[in-house]
């Protein structure tokens, strides 16, 4: 899905007016974010989801978004989800926010977000992300040797929102001073050919937050919501989807929602009065 690449750009690419104080929007955030009084620290509290942050103003194109990652947990698959939202994040309910911002929110009008990968975001590294004038948006770290392209298809015709997920391994972050790390910013793309379609632009249109669950059902499937998450994902053990769903992706990406991972079989978990566990190895 993405592209590493190192190229040397002019000066004039990377945005040079000081911006307005950047730090996480105080609110609305997912129910296991615990954050320092200054809004500039977040932490995800206990488990691995629900940790879904947004900033406190719109984020202009080529602007710098930089996150230091202070603490990585390493029991946990996966890492920090980051992306963006045309959704302003005061109009936002917290209590509806769902535990993962991939699947959950970019399914929705007006997100787009995507795994940082691993070599991006060990513990320690500060991790930079941002939008091209093209929509394309990717990710480097503040030494600058190497990019990696994200996803395109984000419409910047319109104000954007930073979405950081502190997902499976990412613990803790601290968003850094964007005066700072644009300085520090050598390296962009001047050339990337997507290797993606462009996702759907209409980013004004409505969004139906009613669909999203509440944090008294914790166990509905992330992808249908209307179901519980019976299926376990074999060999990663990720639980997320209902049984229907889970063999709904099995039989067509083969691909765990949650990790990337490779699905070697799906299997149904019984509620309470069912003895009964199916197995799904084929995707028949």
């Amino acid at each position: 899905m993405g592209s590493c690449l190192s190229t040397m750009i002019d000066d004039d690419t990377i945005c040079k007016k000081t911006p307005k104080p950047l730090f996480f929007h105080p609110f609305t955030k997912g129910h296991n974010v615990i954050m320092d009084e200054l809004h500039g620290f977040a932490e995800r509290s206990n488990s691995f989801h629900s940790g879904i942050l947004f900033t406190n103003r719109p984020i202009r194109v080529k602007e710098v978004v930089a996150l230091k990652i202070l603490k990585a947990e390493m029991r946990w698959y996966g890492g920090v989800r980051v992306g963006f939202t045309s959704m302003n994040p005061s109009e936002i309910d917290p209590l509806r926010l769902p535990r993962f911002v991939c699947p959950n929110l970019t399914m929705l009008h007006g997100f787009w977000a995507a795994v940082v990968p691993d070599e991006f975001a060990q513990e320690g590294m500060v991790s930079q992300f941002w939008v091209d004038r093209n929509g394309k948006v990717f990710c480097s770290t503040d030494e600058g040797t190497k990019l990696h392209f994200l996803f395109d298809g984000v419409p910047v015709d319109c104000p954007l929102w930073a979405i950081v997920d502190l997902y499976g391994r990412t613990k803790a972050v601290q968003l850094l001073d964007p005066s700072r790390v644009t300085q520090s910013l050598k390296w962009l793309p001047s050339t990337i050919q997507s290797q993606i379609p462009a996702l759907p632009k209409d980013a004004t249109a409505p969004v139906n937050w009613s669909c999203l669950p509440q944090f008294d059902n914790m166990e509905e499937c992330t992808i249908c919501f209307r179901t519980g998450a019976d299926a376990i994902i074999y060999p990663c053990m990720h639980a997320s989807m209902c049984f229907l769903c889970a063999q709904r992706v099995f039989q067509t990406t083969a691909t765990c929602p949650m990790c990337r991972g490779k699905m070697e079989t799906v299997r149904q978990v019984p509620f309470s009065g069912n003895a009964r566990v199916n197995e799904n190895r084929d995707g028949s």
